[in-house]
């Protein structure tokens, strides 16, 4: 299998070495996975400039061809595949001018059908260690190197640079707004989701400062109120008003604004991580132990009912507010990343918070969920839960870039999004909530 996998690596090195030599050619996607049993889930990063996705799967045992896919504009794909089965899976990224390489190799492996049935208490232990720490771990890695792109940034100021630091900012989004479904524990007693994500942002007040002679360094720059500081400032500096910043255009004060924000950003990243880790602050062993000597958790049915309040939580916010209050008004204000046109982007990463909390996965990091107590117990549910979660990915992907246009121009779009999102709220509660509480 090695020597399958070296082969494999061999032909995608090639092929991305001979597709990249053009200026204009998109760049390489990022690929994520995750599982749900047969269900696989694949998803990957927008590509400036690209119209079109190729995806190339090849057997895990042999290295034969599986098949190779045309996808169009599509960032995602769900299908079904056999359980036990594995796959090499790459993407990448094309345009007129050509094709970007293939992303590196992903090894796919489909799970089995479970044997046994988890109990309560392995269900909170990976939900605490697969899904959440390793949440963290993954935005505190993001922002580091959100923070370094932005150093390279300031030495060399070019157009490349300033869209490798927009990129990198997306990048560090992604694992941040999939952890929407849990910002209980140290994220909130510790002040780290405002320090992180306040939202909406004063520009004026940004500007203010810039203009001033406030010194902006790491130490005063995180004491700044959350609105100073954090993903959006960081945002509104990376790409201006407009989404359309040019290198040019940043001042030496900007430049430093963006240094001590992203330092603060990766700082509060680091924090957030030790907080859960078991070697640091150990919230997870709080956690974990539900039930069994946490403080925080005297039983199984509180640590279960924080996970369901956190998946529904942000099911509601989604559809009654990050949709709703800028639909309502027609207001593309209100819109949260506007700067970026990472809206959508963000609001289908907080539908994906709940998919994993559900499922007990964090990209390829898996375990038992919820779903496999739900399925257990009434595999009808479990069906409708996974259905629904899936209607609302795809009701807001369905809605046109950028959002900021679509709520005054496709506000049917929108308005889909929002009620399928509602739906998911009320299975979550009606359904799944009674079914939680019996938990012992």
């Amino acid at each position: 299998m090695k020597n399958h996998m070296k082969l494999i690596l061999i032909g995608m090195a090639i092929i991305m070495f001979a597709s990249v030599s053009h200026a204009e050619l998109p760049e390489i996607p990022k690929l994520y996975i995750t599982t749900n049993g047969p269900q696989v889930n694949l998803y990957w990063d927008e590509v400036s400039g690209a119209n079109n996705y190729t995806l190339i799967a090849s057997n895990s045992n042999d290295g034969s061809l599986f098949g190779q896919f045309d996808l169009g504009t599509n960032t995602q794909v769900n299908t079904i595949l056999p359980p036990g089965s594995g796959f090499f899976v790459s993407i990448r990224a094309g345009n007129t001018e050509g094709n970007s390489g293939f992303s590196l190799p992903r090894l796919l492996l489909v799970p089995s059908v479970p044997t046994e049935i988890p109990s309560v208490q392995q269900v909170i232990q990976n939900y605490a260690r697969n899904v959440i720490f390793n949440t963290y771990i993954d935005l505190a890695e993001q922002t580091k190197l959100l923070r370094a792109a932005i150093l390279e940034l300031q030495l060399e100021t070019t157009a490349k640079n300033l869209h490798q630091a927009q990129n990198a900012w997306r990048n560090a989004r992604r694992p941040w707004e999939q952890s929407e479904a849990f910002l209980f524990g140290p994220a909130e007693t510790l002040d780290l989701d405002p320090a992180l994500d306040s939202w909406p942002i004063n520009a004026t007040d940004i500007q203010n400062i810039i203009d001033s002679t406030t010194p902006l360094t790491t130490e005063t720059v995180s004491a700044f109120e959350p609105t100073l500081k954090g993903f959006h400032v960081i945002e509104y500096l990376l790409f201006g008003s407009k989404n359309n910043k040019a290198a040019s255009e940043l001042t030496a004060r900007e430049m430093a604004y963006l240094i001590s924000a992203a330092t603060a950003l990766s700082n509060d990243a680091q924090m957030l991580a030790d907080a859960w880790n078991p070697n640091a602050g150990n919230f997870l062993a709080e956690f974990s132990k539900a039930g069994a000597g946490s403080a925080t958790y005297p039983s199984l049915a509180s640590a279960v009912q924080e996970m369901l309040e956190g998946m529904i939580g942000i099911a509601d916010e989604v559809g009654t507010g990050k949709l709703s209050r800028p639909l309502a008004g027609r207001d593309p204000s209100l819109t949260e990343s506007q700067f970026s046109a990472n809206s959508i982007t963000d609001f289908i990463n907080n539908i994906r918070s709940i998919r994993n909390v559900y499922t007990g996965t964090y990209l390829l990091s898996e375990g038992p969920g919820l779903n496999a107590l739900v399925k257990s117990i009434n595999p009808a549910l479990d069906e409708a839960i996974n259905n629904q979660i899936e209607k609302t990915i795809a009701a807001i992907y369905a809605i046109p870039q950028p959002f900021t246009e679509s709520i005054i121009s496709n506000a049917d779009s929108v308005q889909t999004a929002i009620n399928e999102a509602k739906n998911l709220v009320a299975l979550l509660i009606d359904q799944l909530l009674p079914l939680a509480r019996s938990v012992r």
